[in-house]
């Protein structure tokens, strides 16, 4: 059942094609930096510092992070005088780029009826620029984030990973909590937007046109095509989403997984307010140091021990784990942010001897108390859920803490 509806920005929700636009934007702020800064020709340290976030696959380094961290060293300027002259940029010249675009008349319609519908609605944009410039591009398709209320935006400061890789899709699900055959993205870039959202093992819809035939590339395929307003239609008129077939789970997806919602968590852990870390909604309920104490000790003594059992033995028996403390249980007398770090090296354990599995390795068998014969790789897909299910639970814990 879909409940999540991914919409790509560019050229998807808001008519500008992504070459022109990037190269009139480029344009741009060379100009503007030169008459500011007397940087000349910013561009080609910029594509370099992008590229570095495109190959980034660092869950414990934010977008923003990478991008400085490449991009600092080739300036002749401190960064900070360099963020306060492209701040300015975007509050002066980037708005006069909105010429170079045109709003999708199906756009608002579309989300306004999905989120009235109580469908989580996600602004999908590569996430290689800053919130402000992507806000701004969102009231140029007439969907102000300050009027629209998604679920997520994706942006420079918000993200870890870009596309297109699947491990952006997985953060993204990771965010709202939900899982890949929950959700569908809409897309009108073919590498971009489709093939690693199918890896991920999302649903998809390719916003190409008129097209009389599928676009079909090796195993990938979307679930539909069209224009924007075709996807509208058959959404409002027709229940397409209901008709949509979940996608298999095969190995490939569970690195990416795994290693977003470290990610996932890190941002969401990084946002919780200091004051709220050992405060309890009830007295039956857990804080949310002891949500994030659950993760890092499950991982430790219960998830990765249980996978490396079922690769080490024939067909064990794996019986249910006991029940985790109750409120109060734990004491921590570390930051929140240090538990993170916890969880994060334990994840990255995890991650490791996964990496090194042979592809028929991950269908190992084993027989589960409670969940009957399964394999290592549902049993790893299951270690993600339980990662969803309690970045879900801090989120909603810290929200009524607040």
């Amino acid at each position: 059942m879909i409940k999540a509806v991914l919409l790509d920005l560019d050229d998807t929700l808001l008519g500008n094609p992504t070459q022109q636009f990037v190269e009139n934007y480029l344009s741009a702020l060379d100009r503007f930096l030169m008459e500011r800064l007397n940087l000349p020709d910013i561009s080609r340290p910029l594509l370099l510092a992008t590229r570095e976030v495109i190959n980034n696959h660092d869950p414990l380094h934010k977008n923003i992070d990478v991008f400085y961290d490449a991009l600092t060293p080739l300036l002749p300027v401190d960064r900070e005088s360099f963020e306060t002259a492209v701040s300015e940029f975007y509050s002066t010249v980037y708005p006069q780029l909105q010429v170079h675009t045109h709003r999708q008349p199906d756009a608002r319609p579309l989300v306004e009826w999905l989120i009235e519908r109580d469908y989580q609605v996600i602004v999908a944009t590569n996430p290689f620029f800053p919130r402000t410039a992507i806000e701004q591009r969102l009231a140029w398709a007439g969907l102000p984030a300050d009027e629209i209320p998604f679920r997520l935006v994706t942006t420079l400061e918000n993200m870890h990973f870009s596309k297109p890789h699947a491990h952006y899709y997985e953060e993204i699900l990771a965010w709202i909590g939900v899982q890949s055959d929950e959700a569908i993205m809409v897309g009108d870039d073919w590498n971009n937007d489709i093939v690693p959202a199918w890896q991920a093992g999302l649903n998809t819809f390719l916003t190409c046109g008129d097209l009389t035939q599928p676009p079909v590339a090796g195993a990938v395929r979307p679930d539909g095509y069209g224009t924007l307003g075709d996807f509208a239609r058959r959404v409002q008129n027709q229940n397409w989403l209901e008709t949509l077939t979940p996608r298999p789970l095969v190995p490939a997806q569970i690195l990416p997984r795994l290693t977003a919602n470290l990610a996932a968590l890190l941002g969401i852990v990084s946002e919780v307010p200091p004051h709220t870390w050992h405060m309890r909604p009830l007295p039956t309920e857990w804080t949310p140091m002891e949500v994030l104490c659950h993760l890092r000790d499950s991982e430790r003594d219960i998830q990765r021990p249980r996978l490396e059992t079922i690769y080490r033995e024939e067909n064990p028996f794996l019986s249910s784990p006991n029940p985790p403390p109750g409120p109060g249980a734990w004491v921590c007398e570390q930051t929140g942010w240090e538990v993170a770090l916890e969880f994060a090296s334990q994840r990255l354990e995890t991650l490791e001897f996964l990496d090194g599995l042979e592809a028929d390795d991950w269908h190992r068998p084993a027989r589960h108390s409670i969940f009957g014969p399964t394999t290592l790789l549902e049993m790893a897909n299951f270690t993600a859920q339980h990662d969803r299910l309690h970045s879900t639970q801090l989120c909603q814990t810290v929200h009524r803490c607040v």
